[in-house]
């Protein structure tokens, strides 16, 4: 009986991990598809861009409030109900014929993943012991930061066919989790309250009253900011200057660095503890920064130097979103699904602003005005984050 709980709960895991990787998997193909989606649509590139907030706003608005419904419905029934939604999303966007039908693929493919992405976080802890959780956050964060490099990778290599395919595959991973989650749902146990909705807003207020978790968020919002701004607009400086399988490749060793420090750093937390994985995470985006604001442009010849600082970037960004994530389920082990929740909408609400943010500025200067304004950005993240680690001290360590 022990033995096949024990292999329930690794398929539960497994199927955590590939959800989670199929978020930002979808939501960042966009990043090489500025070229192709704008001749497809009889648009200019940059008009495609709305396309990362219809995906991100919905995504982030969802998640405010369906971590803490699935403290209290349970996580199998709200992820269910995710996939759904996300999966009519694929369905819509694999035939859209004009800018607005692809706008609306996003915006409910945004609401579907929002109800999946802070519950699988919840339900991941919800099933791992106290000593593993930093490793399996760890991982988590890793698989994220894959899907967000592999996406631009998989995409520059398969709109060579032709770009539709890319939502036929989205499409297929979705119902073949939904079968999936089906099964396990019968098999594995159901966490499950018998609260209303008064206990839910309950939850989620509790929670924001609280100073770290209001530094949290701010963390998460203001590191995503950052973070994915810098390949967003990377990527959107090198539309019809470099190939988009060659941006894809650059992208995906953004990601790549991503998987590596988010593996590193569940191992990090449980042997070095909190303080010098974080400082770590520091130092290297401020490496990054370096990097682009000197060096880097959307030149050929400065493609090593931009590349480089992406290493850092991806590097970093894997480090301290992971970091993140472990503090949103270590402050408050009573309302993990509510904080988990808050977190990932902080920092998906942070992704959505990225265009109209920094639009001005590239307009006015350029890809490298844009890295300037993101050096600038980290500084405030730096002083947020270093609060948050000061006033959490006791329960993140």
């Amino acid at each position: 009986m022990k033995t096949d709980q024990k292999k329930t709960s690794r398929l539960v895991e497994v199927i955590i991990f590939i959800l989670f990787a199929l978020g930002p998997l979808t939501g960042n193909v966009i990043l090489v598809l500025f070229g192709v989606l704008s001749l497809e649509f009889s648009v200019v590139p940059g008009s495609i861009l709305i396309a990362i907030p219809s995906f991100m706003f919905p995504f982030a608005i969802v998640q405010l409030f369906s971590g803490a419904i699935s403290d209290i419905k349970g996580r199998f029934p709200v992820i269910l109900l995710g996939l759904f939604i996300f999966g009519i999303g694929m369905i819509v966007a694999s035939l859209s014929f004009s800018l607005m039908a692809f706008i609306i693929a996003n915006v409910l493919a945004g609401i579907g993943f929002g109800f999946v992405n802070p519950v699988l976080i919840a339900l991941l802890t919800d099933i791992v012991a106290g000593p593993k959780i930093s490793k399996k956050i760890g991982l988590l964060g890793a698989v994220a930061n894959l899907g967000v490099g592999f996406g631009p990778l998989i995409a520059g290599q398969i709109i060579n066919l032709s770009w539709r395919y890319l939502y036929v595959i989205f499409l297929s991973i979705t119902v073949l989790g939904i079968l999936i989650v089906l099964k396990l749902r019968k098999s594995h146990s159901i966490t499950k309250s018998d609260d209303g909705i008064r206990t839910f807003f309950s939850n989620i207020g509790q929670e924001i009253r609280h100073l770290p978790v209001i530094l949290l968020v701010i963390s998460a919002f203001l590191l995503s900011h950052i973070s994915i701004a810098t390949i967003i607009w990377t990527s959107r400086s090198f539309t019809h200057v470099i190939a988009e399988a060659i941006a894809g490749i650059i992208i995906a060793i953004f990601g790549v660095m991503g998987f590596i420090g988010g593996i590193l750093t569940g191992f990090m937390i449980k042997k070095k503890g909190v303080k010098l994985t974080l400082l770590i995470g520091l130092i290297t985006l401020f490496i990054a920064n370096i990097i682009l604001v000197f060096f880097g442009n959307n030149s050929v010849e400065a493609i090593v130097f931009t590349s480089l600082g992406l290493v850092f970037m991806g590097f970093a960004g894997g480090i301290l979103i992971t970091l993140i994530m472990f503090f949103s389920q270590t402050l408050s082990v009573e309302r993990r699904g509510a904080l988990a929740g808050l977190t990932t909408a902080f920092q998906f609400i942070g992704i959505a602003f990225v265009p109209t943010t920094f639009e001005p500025f590239y307009n006015f200067g350029g890809i490298p005005l844009v890295y300037l304004i993101i050096l600038i950005v980290s500084v405030l993240f730096l002083i947020i984050i270093l609060m948050l680690y000061k006033f959490a001290k006791i329960k993140i360590e």
